[in-house]
């Protein structure tokens, strides 16, 4: 596991299924009426969700850097806003300001778990000596 985390090699699937949840998010969020399979019954607990895990796999798209989680974060904000701005103009559908703030909180929690994930789970291998 620590390999397919760490390993820059990696990164072009990190980015691929990025790209697959951006497209599948986007797909729910402006469909007028989304799947009820795809509803976790709370529309708040929909944008954690998808937001956390837009933030993790953001994450490993990324090189390890100070300013990766900020990159993230402010890409996550701007696809969220306009997500509401977006369904403002569908009908059925409504923009809600507290979506984006699930929607940050989600990516934070998604960030958190990142982080989680690289220290605990996944850590680096000691160089051989």
């Amino acid at each position: 596991m620590s390999e397919v985390l760490h390993d820059p090699r990696w990164r072009n699937a990190w980015r691929t299924l990025f790209l697959a949840v951006v497209l599948g998010a986007s797909w729910l969020a402006f469909s007028p009426h989304p799947p009820r399979m795809a509803d976790l019954g709370w529309d708040k607990a929909n944008h954690f969700s998808a937001f956390g895990t837009l933030a993790f796999v953001g994450m490993q798209c990324l090189a390890a850097g100070a300013r990766r989680r900020w990159i993230v974060l402010a890409t996550l904000l701007a696809y969220g806003v306009g997500i509401e701005l977006v369904q403002s103009q569908i009908p059925g559908r409504d923009a809600d300001a507290a979506d984006v703030l699930a929607d940050m909180i989600g990516a934070v929690i998604g960030l958190a778990v990142h982080a989680l994930v690289l220290r605990v789970i996944a850590p680096r291998a000691a160089p051989a000596r």
